[in-house]
Parts: C-alpha cells; structure tokens; sequence
C-alpha cells in the first residue's frame, strides 16, 4: 500500500485486505529473517573466535540489549505507529508528537546512562564477567535501539513496512560484517566484539531515517504530552515483565556460575540463542496481529474474533511443537554446529528451553488479544505471575543448567494459563461493538462473565 494511500475502512472485509495485510508481514518478516541470521552468525563467530569462558559475557551482553531495548523502547514505538497513522487518516501531520516521542527517548537513555554509570564497577563484576567496556557498549546499545523504535514507529504509521524492513536488515547484516573482520584478524578481545553489535543500530538508523514521512510534516497543537505518557505507562509495564520472562534466564546463568561454572554457563546461553530461534518467525506477525485483532473487537465481530484467534494459536501451536521436536531431536548437534566441539550440550538440559520458547510464543499472542479486549491490566497480571515463578524456581538448590532451565520453563507455564483462562471468561459474552475508547485503561479489568 502507498505511503499516502489512506487505510482501510473496518467496513471493508478482512479477505480483502489480507494481500496487503501479508504483504506488510512480508515486508517486515525478511527483514526480521536477515536479522535473526545475522544474529547467529555473529554469535557463532564470536563464540569461535572468543571461546565459551570469555564469549559468556559477551553472549550476557547480546541478551540484555536485545531485551532491554524492546522493553524500554516498543511501547513508545506502539503507541507512535498507532497515533502517527490515526494523525495521517485525519489529513495531519505528526512533527509535534513524534519530536515529544524523542524527547521521552531521549530522557530515558539519559537516565538509563546515569545508572549505568553509578554502578558500572558492580555491574561489569557480576554481569560481565569483569569487563567494564561492555557497560559502555551496553549504553551505546541501547541508544541505538531507541533510536530505531523511534523511526519504526514512524514507519508503521506511514505503513512504510519496506523501510522497516530494510533498517531491521542493515542492522544485521553489519553486526555480521563487522565481527566476520574481526575474527579474520585475528581479534580476541571481547570489548571490540561487544562495540560491533552495540554499533550496527546506530549505523542502521542513519541509514534510513532520512525520510520519515508524516512524523515530520507540521501538526496543529494538542495535548500529545498527556496522550503518549498515558499509553506508555501501561505498555511498558507489561513490555518489561515479558522481557523478564523471556530473556532472566541467560542473565542468571551468568550471574549464579561460579568461576568452575563459566564456561558452562556460556554454553548454556548459547543453547538458549538456538532454542530461541522460533521467535524471530513469530515476531514477523506481532506487528499486524494486534490491530486486526482490535478492528474485529470495534465491529463486534465475535465470529470472527475467535476464528482469528482460533487460527494464531494454531499457527503459533504448530510453530512450538516443531522447534521442541528440531531442538530437543538434534540440538546437541547444532550447538556443536554453529559453535565448535567446545560446546557440549544433553537433551536434558534443552527440552526446557525449547518448550518454554514455544509457551512464551504463545503467551505473547494471548497477552496481545487481551489488549486487543482493552484488558490491558489482565494481560500484565500473566507477566506478573511468570515473573513470579522463575524467582521462586530459580531459588531451587539444583544444578546450573537445570535450575535455570526449570525456571524459564515455569515462568513461561504461568504466563500463558493466567491469559487463557481470563480469555476463557472473556469470551462467555458478546464482545462490546462500536468504536474503541481511546482511553489507555478503558475495560483494564473487564474480564468477567456475564
């Protein structure tokens, strides 16, 4: 669809616009494909080059900016995309919002830098393994990827899906680039591999953030502070806790091995990258799931609500199963694959890993058809009780790959029942028909039966 073609009416059937609806999945999708790639490869040279004690810390850092950044940085994203393109359908422009979404991100790595800096010595000592040159790649990290949330957020309201997929692809392609050099030289200090990855967002948006479309064109006056402060708080919350979710395990694995338990613990995060692999293919929907889903809450279309939602969990279901069945059948195999004979792994301590990747996939949808019900508060409360469980599992005297392995397991298991029973309750009754509230917290707790 063109920049400036204006969005379908909720009055047009979902059939009709599934071509352009896949089309921006597309779009999006390869550039998530080139990303995920170049994400393994760059892990597995470094890991190669490095070997598995040093590329711990290393491996600690790829996992933290990756989830750090979505954590504090999506919800701003969400809720520009959202109102950039409701601004557009009005014939409006965005500058006024779009420059009050940088000064929020702007605000945020500041005060994000102030704390990396106050406890950068604990911080390098506990979670990089000594290294302070990862603190400092860990803020530049996140500053690019503020930065590109911010320009993606414009880019969805414009629906200029190929430019977000090119940014997504540039960013990949040159963390892979960069560290491929690097190994040719024979580099084997982890600081300059850690500089390569927190480099390539802050290339990738000077590379595509030259034309923003309508988040530059003038805006009239309104009350934009009020209208992105209220969003955000409830987005973030819910954001922060699933990346907890998702992502606590690596960072204890690294914090509780002792220093016989460094390099277990290196390849045991390694694991965890190849059994996450299922996410990046459920990411390529999660832009598009979301409104699709709303438009047939706003129509009171239950029918199609559920058939809809029916059809995800299918999708994400089968998705789950076959990354068990891949990981669990020959995931020794490629751990040892993509990063040498010194990475040994058992079936034991996969299976976990590569079910609780599944469950998260799955959860994830669930939350997301809960906001789409403007449960907003009721699909915090599954992250809540996931977060939950892993501290209390994770407290378990068991062995390091196990314990933490159970506790992504479990964190994972309570995150998905808690929304699948509220979603149960929900949908005893009709869903409410005519035009969604703009409120941030409108129907938070209305999930009853009738």
């Amino acid at each position: 669809m063109a920049s400036g073609a204006a969005p379908p009416s909720l009055e047009v059937p979902i059939s009709r616009r599934l071509p352009a609806l896949t089309q921006q999945i597309g779009s999006v999708g390869l550039g998530l494909v080139v990303l995920g790639l170049a994400s393994f490869a760059f892990l597995s040279i470094s890991g190669r080059a490095l070997g598995p004690a040093a590329f711990a810390p290393l491996a600690t850092l790829w996992v933290i900016v990756n989830a750090a950044g979505p954590a504090f940085f999506q919800p701003l994203e969400q809720e520009l995309g959202r109102a950039i393109a409701h601004r557009r359908a009005a014939g409006l422009g965005s500058r006024q919002l779009f420059l009050r979404g940088c000064l929020l991100a702007g605000a945020l790595v500041v005060l994000i830098g102030v704390g990396l800096v106050v406890f950068s010595e604990p911080l390098a000592d506990r979670v990089f393994s000594g290294q302070e040159s990862l603190v400092l790649a860990l803020l530049v990290g996140l500053a690019g990827l503020g930065a590109e949330h911010l320009t993606r957020g414009a880019f969805a309201g414009a629906e200029a899906f190929g430019r977000y997929g090119w940014q997504l692809g540039i960013d990949g392609v040159l963390r892979l680039v960069v560290s491929a050099a690097l190994a040719l030289v024979g580099v084997d200090t982890v600081g300059w591999y850690g500089f390569a990855l927190a480099a390539a967002p802050v290339a990738a948006v000077l590379a595509t953030a030259w034309r923003l479309g309508p988040a530059t064109e003038p805006a009239p006056p309104d009350d934009t502070w009020r209208e992105l402060a209220g969003a955000l708080g409830v987005l973030m919350v819910g954001t922060l806790l699933a990346q907890f979710v998702v992502n606590a395990a690596p960072v204890a694995a690294s914090v509780l091995a002792g220093p016989a338990e460094a390099a277990r613990a290196g390849v045991f995060i390694s694991v965890l990258v190849l059994a996450r692999m299922p996410l990046f293919l459920f990411s390529a929907i999660q832009a598009a799931f979301l409104p699709g889903m709303a438009a047939l809450v706003a129509r009171g279309d239950r029918a199609g609500f559920v058939g809809r939602l029916r059809a995800v969990v299918a999708a994400v279901t089968a998705l789950a199963l076959a990354g068990v069945v891949v990981f669990v059948g020959v995931g020794p195999w490629l751990v040892t694959l993509f990063y040498g004979p010194e990475y040994q792994t058992t079936r034991t301590d996969i299976w976990p890993l590569a079910v609780g990747a599944g469950l998260f996939m799955l959860a994830s949808a669930l939350a997301q058809t809960l906001i789409a019900l403007r449960a907003y508060a009721t699909s915090v409360i599954g992250w809540v009780l996931g977060t939950g469980a892993f501290l209390v599992v994770i407290a378990v005297p068991l062995r390091l790959e196990q314990r933490v392995g159970l506790a992504f397991l479990a964190a994972t298991v309570a995150a998905t029942v808690w929304p699948a029973l509220a979603l149960r309750r929900r949908l005893a009754r009709p869903l409410s028909a005519g035009p969604v509230a703009d409120g941030p917290l409108e129907g938070a707790l209305d999930v009853r039966p009738q």
